[in-house]
């Protein structure tokens, strides 16, 4: 039953991670609206394994890390999906694209009729609509904000303003004129400071941890400010933020922002604003509902993934809560999902998620009543998998684990190129561009690749899946593995080597961290070239603090900015299009980016129709991301889906691509 296989794909760009599963012997009935199931495997049960901690966020509003988002991928269902072959399939309804005379672009939206949710409520295009006018909400908080997609009258109904443009305009010069770094008083820097909790990073507990190994005490003593902190009661809250403050000024200024953050306070109390006195603009103007089973989109422009970007799941407004404009809190709150897939939530306990068969589902019946998604580390899976512990595993893939499952004859695997790629990412509010640069001259990337994964990935140059058809692949080393080199550019952030240490202006030592998921165990592709890394940053006189921890703690530094850079994956890339990683205010933009030039290129990719015009503009592009130094590329690998076949029927397992696998077709996956 071997199976092995090598696929490489040209595809498009999404979000997420590759992960999988396992086999469990309990047994669960599985029930949809009309009752207990009939169907021959509703007493079997697959289990999938995971590799990493789940991030907990079930609401398909929120879902942001992949290990959720395959799990809610289960339980709600779109109009689209993405195929085999990287192109958008009709699912649970459809797309078609119509662009018109003026230059708009105009999608049409029909749903599947006869679908229902797992409550037995018919499925219609205002499920539809609902999540469209979540993600365009003011108040969301989310990973998928529309804000950022060219639609027609999105942005009068996000400001509720019809002349917002003019308004938003105003905010932006008076924001430049106090807030802009080369104008900003001492004083308002270190208010803004204190106001915004270190930009989220004062945690108000002044014995607690900054995040880094440290007590606020001892962070305050190493940088410098011992007789300030012995001149406080430092048990006093607000005593401790304001001397923060003035560290953080004195040393670290150019690691903060206050011109985005005023800015985006005064759209916030702008938005608010206009809501109080009633709802000025309550639809979007290129929404349209047709009927019960259709809608259309209108784009003031090409874009050539307007398609996938729209592409929303149907969530049901009677379960969620009425959409109130400006206070979608309470909607996404619910983490307790409910939709219209081929599996029914659950319950989550002891890192496992557990779904059962949606007998209703409109594409037919779960082969299996049953399916446990549970965390597993990697060091752990193959012998769970061989054990039949689990049933399906994506391992870090290298030539030992390739031998180990060839010879065993109850195991078979399949080998694919992975839509993603591994990278280091930096916070541009933390550190500054000579800094960020300088660190990525440390890394010696090939060594730390080749013996963690083998001949199964390689090093590559720019941050973009080597599956997309627009990927450069004549690209060359941007940043080199040289210790002289990261000097330099450290120098250009205005530090020099004094006394055996790297210091800044005020003498002050350069301390940098990063955040690796090796589960404290250094089990991470990355953790090799982070340890020569601190060695060699420790011999120019500074420091890299190396933070080793489980998925979801990096998670969280990466989340709320304790991070200074990280290491981590991009998984399900279906599109060249990197607006919600690269672009000012993307969704999914953790590394604080602003630059317009990058703005501006990220803006034509999308509206660049022709193949060779487009991948030029995407070539310019990520050279512009290498040069702000905001994500270093590490390795493209290959995924090793393994499978137990003694308890998988591997007959109804489909041969995996860059874009499809198990996981898109799960309700058809049988057990023996």
């Amino acid at each position: 039953m071997k199976k092995a296989l090598s696929v490489a794909m040209a595809a498009t760009m999404a979000v997420s991670l590759a992960a999988c599963g396992g086999s469990d012997s309990s047994s669960a009935t599985a029930s949809g609206s009309n009752g207990t199931a009939s169907n021959v495997g509703s007493d079997k049960t697959l289990v999938i394994a995971v590799e990493a901690n789940f991030e907990e966020k079930w609401n398909p509003l929120m879902a942001e890390s992949a290990y959720d988002q395959m799990v809610v991928e289960q339980i709600f269902t779109a109009p689209q999906r993405v195929d085999a072959n990287n192109e958008m399939a009709d699912w649970a309804g459809s797309i078609e694209t119509t662009e018109n005379e003026d230059g708009t672009v105009t999608y049409t939206i029909k749903c599947k009729e006869g679908m229902t949710f797992t409550d037995g409520e018919p499925v219609t295009i205002d499920d539809y609509l609902y999540s469209l006018y979540v993600l365009s909400d003011p108040s969301y908080t989310g990973p998928a904000a529309l804000i950022t997609e060219d639609i027609q009258g999105i942005k009068e109904y996000y400001y509720d303003d019809p002349e917002y443009s003019t308004k938003v305009a105003a905010m932006e010069e008076e924001a430049a004129a106090k807030y802009a770094p080369d104008v900003i008083s001492k004083e308002d820097f270190i208010a803004y400071l204190v106001e915004s909790d270190l930009n989220g990073w004062w945690t108000g507990d002044p014995a607690g941890d900054t995040g880094a190994g440290t007590t606020w005490s001892e962070y305050i003593e190493a940088e410098g400010f011992g007789e300030q902190l012995a001149a406080i009661d430092a048990t006093d809250a607000d005593a401790m933020l304001n001397l923060l403050a003035e560290v953080e000024y004195t040393n670290y200024a150019d690691g903060y922002d206050p011109y985005s953050y005023y800015l985006g306070k005064m759209e916030d109390e702008y938005v608010a604003g206009n809501l109080e006195d009633g709802v000025d603009v309550p639809e979007i103007s290129g929404i349209k509902r047709v009927d019960d089973y259709t809608a259309t989109v209108t784009y003031n422009s090409l874009n050539i993934y307007g398609d996938r970007a729209i592409n929303a799941y149907y969530v049901p407004e009677h379960y969620y809560g009425e959409l109130v404009k400006g206070d979608v809190a309470s909607i996404l709150a619910n983490n307790e999902p409910m939709g219209s897939g081929n599996y029914i939530w659950g319950g989550f306990a002891d890192n496992i998620v557990t779904l059962t068969a949606n007998n209703d589902y409109f594409e037919g019946q779960p082969k299996t009543g049953t399916v446990k998604f549970q965390y597993v580390p990697d060091a752990d899976l193959m012998a769970s998998l061989a054990k039949g512990d689990i049933d399906i595993c994506c391992p870090a893939g290298n030539q030992e684990r390739l031998d180990e499952l060839e010879a065993n004859p109850d195991l078979a695997y399949q080998l694919v190129d992975n839509a993603g790629y591994g990278y280091m990412g930096m916070n541009c509010n933390n550190q500054p561009q000579g800094v960020r640069q300088g660190i990525f001259c440390l890394m010696n990337r090939g060594p730390a690749v080749k013996g963690y994964f083998g001949d199964l990935a390689k090093v590559i140059e720019r941050p973009m899946t080597t599956t997309l058809g627009e990927y450069p692949q004549d690209a060359t080393e941007y940043y080199g593995y040289n210790k002289d080199e990261a000097l330099k550019y450290f120098e250009s952030a205005g530090y020099t080597q004094q006394n055996g240490k790297l210091v800044d202006a005020q003498g002050k030592q350069l301390v940098v961290n990063v955040y690796v998921g090796g589960s404290g165990t250094q089990d991470h592709p990355a953790c090799a070239m982070l340890n020569q890394a601190a060695t060699d940053m420790a011999e120019l006189g500074g420091e890299l603090q190396i933070q080793d921890v489980n998925f979801n703690v990096l998670q969280s530094a990466m989340n709320d900015g304790t991070a200074d850079a990280w290491c981590l994956a991009w998984g399900a890339v279906n599109s060249c299009d990197k607006s919600t990683q690269f672009k000012t205010g993307g969704g999914q933009n953790k590394y604080n980016v602003s630059d317009a030039e990058l703005d501006a290129l990220l803006d034509e990719i999308v509206k660049t129709v022709d193949f060779d015009a487009r991948k030029e503009l995407v070539s310019q592009m990520l050279d512009r991301a290498m040069e702000l130094a905001i994500e270093l590329p590490l390795y493209q690998r290959e995924n090793l889906w393994a499978y137990n076949a003694v308890n998988v029927n591997m007959d109804t397992v489909p041969e995996a691509t860059a874009s499809w696998d198990h996981t898109d077709c799960l309700w058809q996956i049988e057990m023996n």
